[in-house]
């Protein structure tokens, strides 16, 4: 992880409610907090929002904890170490005086022990948005998971990203656009000091062309949108339109603070 001397653990503004913050830009947009309109008792897991004028619906979730704490994610890590040594007993991890580089296969293995958390996040906003478009009678495929990552640092936007793209090709036929940002957390990029916040979106084969015209443009406004809120950003923020954008980027943690 990346450690920027002076810089915050967390960004360089007071810590925003993600749920509060976006209800609050949705509605200046024009768009529809959609517990405000159908009342309780709901008969259905609802999504968050619906922007009626393109008939586009999206689910708001936020990571705020590592998963590298769960059990599971630790049983599957000390396995993935001893297929480590057991193919070169003579490796060990740098605080042991170890100095050999990790096998080539452990990156690809050590992001698919986070397969099965962002797993369920995708199937429940799967189901969410399925049933709020099934509720307002929207048939096009314009479902938005947007993912906020304000606490999982234990891997990089890019292999964050790419592991829900992967998932989305075969599943989750409700997700038309997966939107990984960050709000609190912000983010390095290779060459640079100037830490960031992100908007990347990833589309599904079934996304219409002007779907993403609309995510990129609600980027946009809620970059604005936060600008208004906490200040001018020191640096660009990055609308990500090319895969490449995001290639080799972390997320900042305190200096001296280790992510799990």
């Amino acid at each position: 992880m990346p450690s920027i001397p002076g810089f915050w653990d967390i960004g360089p503004h007071d810590p925003l409610d993600v749920e509060s913050t976006w209800r609050e830009f949705v509605s200046d947009l024009g768009g529809t907090v959609v517990e405000q309109i159908v009342p309780n008792p709901r008969t259905f897991e609802n999504a968050d929002f619906l922007f009626r004028e393109k008939g586009v619906v999206a689910e708001l979730k936020e990571v705020a904890t590592e998963f590298g704490s769960s059990a599971a994610f630790r049983v599957g890590f000390s396995k993935l170490m001893s297929e480590v040594v057991a193919e070169n007993p003579s490796w060990r991890p740098v605080l042991f005086g170890g100095n050999e580089p990790l096998p080539s296969w452990f990156h690809r293995e050590f992001v698919r022990l986070f397969r099965p958390p962002i797993s369920r996040i995708l199937k429940k906003a799967n189901r969410q948005l399925r049933d709020t478009k099934s509720h307002f009678g929207i048939k096009e495929p314009t479902g938005i998971l947007l993912l906020v990552n304000d606490g999982f640092t234990a891997l990089g936007p890019e292999p964050i990203r790419a592991l829900a793209a992967s998932l989305l090709q075969h599943s989750y036929s409700s997700i038309d656009c997966f939107v990984y940002l960050t709000v609190n957390r912000y983010v390095s990029l290779p060459d640079s000091e100037v830490p960031r916040l992100v908007w990347a979106p990833v589309y599904s084969d079934r996304a219409p062309d002007w779907l993403a015209d609309f995510v990129n443009s609600l980027g946009n406004s809620w970059f604005t949108f936060l600008e208004n809120k906490i200040g001018p950003f020191t640096a660009p923020n990055i609308v990500v339109e090319d895969d490449n954008a995001l290639r080799g980027s972390m997320h900042v943690v305190l200096p001296g603070r280790n992510a799990c």
